[in-house]
């Protein structure tokens, strides 16, 4: 049976289509977003306030995943690592933090990393002790949850074909369309509903 859920959002708050209404103040802008969508990434060094989302995700009945990115030359350098995760670290079991990089992470990194719930998303396989799926051209190496991150613009066949690559992952996954409009976040949900997820 297919255990595959897919909790759909994209990147930062600011969508620039007619998605909040004209009145709402900015500080309610994350609760009128999670009404609809279950997923949101917002970078390490947001402007957003993570600590009022932090507290209203500790009151959510619902499932949201809430991911945290982090740029590939912060992750890599131990000193940067430390200073950026030492504002968050006693959110950690709130958030997914997730990365697209390139290069291996040192030993040191990972030990780092290890208290976190982590997703690495890279173009080749990384020798990594973590679960790693291959799903539409993109290693995922991941501790709880995989994350797919893509910054394309995606049409309903690409949506549809997208849908069910990340199918073959058969666990909760998250997938961040880091440029779309609630229009197109819209479609994904609405597709992925269609194709019984």
């Amino acid at each position: 049976m297919n255990k595959t859920e897919f909790l759909i959002g994209r990147s930062g708050l600011d969508l620039l289509d007619d998605f909040y209404p004209d009145d709402l103040p900015n500080e309610w802008r994350f609760d009128y977003y999670s009404i609809l969508f279950k997923a949101l990434a917002l970078k390490i060094d947001t402007e957003e306030d993570l600590e009022q989302i932090f507290t209203e995700l500790e009151d959510f009945d619902e499932v949201f995943e809430l991911v945290i990115s982090i740029e590939q030359a912060q992750l890599l350098d131990v000193t940067q690592l430390t200073s950026k995760l030492k504002l968050i670290y006693q959110y950690r079991s709130q958030f997914n933090l997730f990365c697209e990089l390139d290069e291996q992470p040192s030993d040191e990194v990972m030990t780092i990393l290890s208290d976190y719930q982590l997703c690495l998303q890279s173009n080749k396989k990384l020798k990594l002790d973590l679960n790693t799926k291959l799903i539409t051209n993109k290693y995922l190496h991941f501790n709880q949850l995989p994350i797919r991150y893509t910054s394309n613009v995606l049409d309903e066949k690409q949506i549809r074909n997208f849908l069910q690559d990340i199918l073959l992952i058969n666990t909760k996954t998250v997938l961040i369309c880091k440029h779309a409009e609630s229009e197109t976040l819209n479609k994904i949900r609405i597709i992925a509903e269609i194709l019984g997820f």
